[in-house]
């Protein structure tokens, strides 16, 4: 919705713009024409100044909440899987580090977790 609002404020000053333009080519030079003119530098000078505040406001948010940053990452839960199920075998350091691992359930429904030692096990 802010990019729709952003584009119709843009066209709606462009052709403010452009009105003025043809507002000040169509009149010979005079109070009315400089008139004219100062109401076009004053509407573009809230454009620059309204744009500055909003990069102002943008950086300061940043600053802020530090989203340059990648956020931190949680701790992996390791003693039960996502169905609540036990978890037992080797640990979580072990099991990464092996090129295969062996998942299998025991007799009392828990979730054994065991690096192969071998490829293809």
């Amino acid at each position: 919705m802010r990019n729709v609002l952003h584009i119709v404020v843009s066209i709606l000053m462009w052709l403010l713009f452009g009105y003025y333009w043809y507002v000040v080519g169509r009149r010979q030079i005079d109070l009315a024409s400089l008139q004219s003119v100062a109401v076009l530098a004053g509407f573009t000078l809230v454009g620059i100044v309204l744009t500055l505040l909003w990069i102002a406001h943008n950086r300061k948010l940043a600053r802020r909440n530090r989203r340059l940053a990648a956020p931190a990452t949680p701790p992996e839960a390791y003693a039960a899987d996502h169905l609540g199920r036990e978890r037992a075998g080797d640990d979580l350091a072990t099991l990464k580090a092996a090129p295969t691992v062996v998942v299998r359930l025991d007799d009392e429904g828990r979730k054994v977790c065991t690096a192969a030692t071998g490829r293809g096990a």
